[in-house]
């Protein structure tokens, strides 16, 4: 190799590596932050997932497996994530592409999470509140977001092959932008209805450990729901206003804050001893309090 060859060679070096980053300053560089910040919540949930089963002994296999199924996916999630670092950074990194198989798969990972986590809470709605009708309206609202979801997860997997590629999300963004919407709905409506049956708990003759629980709750089903609803509008704007991928970034957190919110309901019921302290007050019922903290399967 000559002088004059190997100064053409690393020209072309050089400007590949320039071009790579003015790129994927907004696509690499939006995953790479946001996929750090869903490690740090997945150490969390992981944390949260070890109390959990360090005290859920009066809980039947059917939560137990829930439980275990989340945080498997949740730990896919953040595989399929980091992956999608290493897969840009060292596999193709001379080459800035919007789309890739690991990418795909994780918003599909994502659309799972949601589902089961949405799914939970609507259950416990329907425990609270013993009307079937409300029930339906959020499960069919949290399908319609699921089945959605799954639509752009196949569209984005058929699109990874094409050059170019990424493209995709210009003919779908109405699509994308009303299953989040449809997702913010949900949140919106399950957090509503959490709030309104839970107040409906108290009592001048609660104790006043049931009232700290009833407070825990509510302060709870307010603060994942919002949070959840305030992220998926974060993505919203993003998929509408910006032509990079900030949104997939977004959504790889929206995903451990679901996560996260169950498992934080999970761990914020009463221990045992509460529990039987809660039972014995008439304006509770029983099925009220195997809500507040199952025992069976039924209260999932």
């Amino acid at each position: 190799m000559n002088a004059a060859s190997r100064t053409s060679y690393f020209e072309r070096l050089i400007f590949k590596r320039h071009e790579f980053v003015l790129e994927t300053n907004g696509n690499l560089g939006a995953l790479e932050v946001t996929t750090f910040i869903s490690l740090i919540l997945f150490s969390v949930s992981m944390s949260q997932g070890y109390r959990y089963f360090s005290r859920s002994s009066d809980d039947r296999a059917g939560l137990k497996f829930l439980v275990a199924s989340l945080l498997f996916l949740d730990s896919a999630h953040s595989f399929t994530s980091c992956y999608i670092i290493y897969y840009e950074t060292v596999t193709r990194w001379s080459r800035s592409e919007g789309n890739s198989y690991p990418l795909s798969v994780t918003v599909l990972l994502e659309s799972i999470i949601t589902f089961i986590v949405q799914n939970f809470f609507i259950h416990r709605i329907h425990r609270l509140s013993g009307k079937r009708i409300i029930a339906l309206l959020c499960f069919a609202m949290a399908f319609l977001r699921f089945v959605a979801a799954v639509v752009i997860s196949a569209e984005s997997l058929i699109d990874v092959p094409k050059t170019p590629n990424g493209v995709f999300v210009h003919s779908i963004g109405w699509l994308i932008g009303a299953a989040l919407a449809v997702g913010v709905a949900t949140d919106l409506l399950i957090a509503g209805f959490m709030l309104y049956y839970l107040r409906k708990l108290f009592s001048p003759t609660n104790f006043k450990s049931t009232t700290v629980v009833l407070n825990r709750l509510i302060r709870g089903s307010l603060q994942t729901g919002l949070l959840t609803s305030m992220t998926s509008v974060s993505v919203i704007i993003c998929v509408r206003f910006l032509s990079n991928m900030v949104w997939v970034g977004i959504s790889i957190i929206l995903a451990k804050l679901y996560a996260l919110s169950l498992l934080v309901s999970l761990n914020a019921r009463p221990p045992k001893m509460h529990r039987e302290e809660m039972v014995t007050q008439p304006n509770i019922t029983s099925m009220e309090i195997n809500e507040l903290a199952p025992k069976r399967a039924s209260a999932i």
